[in-house]
């Protein structure tokens, strides 16, 4: 494998990811050993969403009861693997749940694919 890791979805072995998911950021790295070998995360990477982004691409939601950030992603997006993205725009206190209350930022549904293209350039997915 490439010293510099490989993306998941550049490794025909391992199971082709959505490219909603957060772990097409990170690379994968293989690791030998005696009895076998793995695959693991380079989790050092991250995404940064621009503080000055045009907010035209965003929306806001005020959350009537705690939610998990997967449903959230759900009933904005139909999809849970977006979650992430909301997370990444709000840096909210509580990581395990939006809270109830707290108006919460996102990129409107018909940016969605232009944001995944913008990420996917930077990270060269």
């Amino acid at each position: 494998m490439n010293p510099t890791g490989l993306h998941q979805n550049e490794i025909s072995s391992l199971p082709a990811l959505s490219r909603e998911r957060y772990e097409n950021i990170f690379h994968v790295y293989k690791v030998l050993t005696d009895n076998s070998s793995y695959y693991f995360y380079n989790i050092l990477n991250k995404v940064n969403i621009p503080s000055t982004l045009d907010e035209g691409l965003l929306d806001k939601i005020t959350l009537t009861r705690k939610m998990p950030w997967t449903t959230l992603s759900h009933n904005l997006y139909g999809t849970m693997y977006l979650w992430w993205l909301i997370f990444i725009i709000n840096s909210p206190d509580n990581i395990f749940v939006a809270d109830a209350g707290v108006e919460f930022k996102y990129i409107k549904p018909e940016y969605i694919d232009m944001v995944l293209t913008s990420i996917e350039q930077q990270l060269n997915i």
